[in-house]
């Protein structure tokens, strides 16, 4: 069996803007880190892992600081002091294109294989557990590269286990995605194993013809609308089918939560129910749904939930009706007019609290399910 490490996109030297300083920092170093933590799993004996691809977006520019590129190489030599096939392909970030590029300033000490050829190639062939793995590739290149869908791949008429490995957007038919074009159709011709995709930052797979075409995803997290995949990718061959494992990667915890506002007391109720949630070290994501009585004052409750986790972003869909609107609206001739009238007389003559806060949710419901209609 061969197993190979499937990584991509995973953008070291980039920095969450929407944080502030100091945990920005933290941040920035978290997800650097994501690399000593593959090499650390490859190098596991009980992981069995053979060699890692690298498809593309290593970095997060083509120009990284100085003390990040002497990093990735030490973690990448580990991998290859252990003679281990290490292949790295610049992406679309990392474009090697420009003068100045990191692959071009260390492209001659840089740790096992460089993918530098413009066009597709032939780039390896190692031999692992008696099987040959001959990997095909390009570097995105400016005024080299084609720019529309590649349509002529290269494959030897040897047998072993044969990977195309590419950077770019596979069947996209969108306008304006920055990265090499490629089909399923072209692909499949080539009649490749397996295909090593990176640029698309969530985890998907695709059959391709006789083989099958991986995105592994970022894995780390960027914002809560790119959280990456949270696992890595290993690839492995048996010598007639390619499977796949996602081993888990301990990360930062985040969370994703939904509140419906609606019975909610005030402000000070609201506070305490996100507050159940309370963790020094998560990143959470609030989403308010229904219809509150209350003005929920954004900039404060951020402020004030900032203590209590790692960073907290609030997307509020709750829709508020204060009770100079109702007044209006009541004054309306219309159907909510009409509605609102009637839901306030009942108001009125409401025996108990728990019929009065049935008839204020029926009053707030049915105004939002009505919001625009004054016909």
């Amino acid at each position: 069996m061969i197993r190979l490490m499937h990584l991509a996109d995973l953008h070291q030297g980039w920095e969450p803007k929407y944080l502030p300083d100091d945990k920005r920092k933290i941040r920035r170093w978290e997800r650097d880190r994501l690399l000593q933590k593959a090499v650390d799993y490859a190098l596991a004996p009980g992981n069995g892992i053979q060699g890692m691809l690298i498809v593309g977006d290593l970095f997060e520019k083509y120009k990284p600081e100085d003390t990040l590129v002497r990093e990735t190489m030490r973690q990448l030599s580990r991998l290859t002091a252990q003679g281990m096939p290490v292949v790295t392909i610049p992406g679309n970030h990392d474009e090697i294109t420009y003068r100045e590029s990191v692959y071009r300033t260390q492209g001659t000490a840089w740790p096992g294989i460089l993918v530098t050829n413009p066009m597709p190639e032939h780039c390896l062939s190692h031999s692992l557990q008696g099987t040959t793995v001959h990997i095909y590739s390009l570097a995105y290149t400016g005024g080299l590269t084609k720019t529309t869908a590649l349509d002529v791949f290269p494959r030897l008429a040897e047998p072993g286990f044969h990977i195309g490995a590419f950077h770019g957007s596979l069947d996209w038919e969108g306008l304006g995605d920055r990265s090499l074009p490629l089909t399923s159709a072209r692909l499949a011709g080539a009649g490749y194993n397996y295909i090593a995709l990176g640029h698309y930052h969530q985890f998907s797979s695709k059959a391709v013809g006789s083989g099958l075409a991986v995105y592994p995803g970022a894995v780390e997290f960027k914002s809560f609308s790119d959280p990456g995949a949270g696992h890595f990718t290993v690839v492995c061959w048996d010598g007639s089918q390619v499977t796949l494992e996602k081993p888990p990667v301990a990360l930062r915890p985040r969370q994703s939560l939904t509140l419906d506002v609606s019975l909610v007391d005030d402000y000070q109720a609201l506070k305490a129910q996100c507050l159940k949630y309370a963790d020094l070290e998560k990143m959470l994501q609030l989403t308010f749904l229904g219809t509150p009585r209350f003005h929920i004052p954004e900039e404060l409750l951020l402020e004030e939930l900032s203590e209590a986790f790692f960073y907290v972003e609030l997307n509020n869909a709750a829709q508020y009706f204060s009770d100079s609107f109702l007044a209006a609206v009541a004054g309306e001739p219309t159907i909510r007019g009409l509605f609102t009238r009637r839901i306030q007389e009942r108001l009125a003559e409401a025996g108990d609290e728990r019929e009065r806060k049935v008839l204020e949710q029926a009053l707030l419901q049915g105004l939002a399910a009505l919001k625009g209609d004054a016909d």
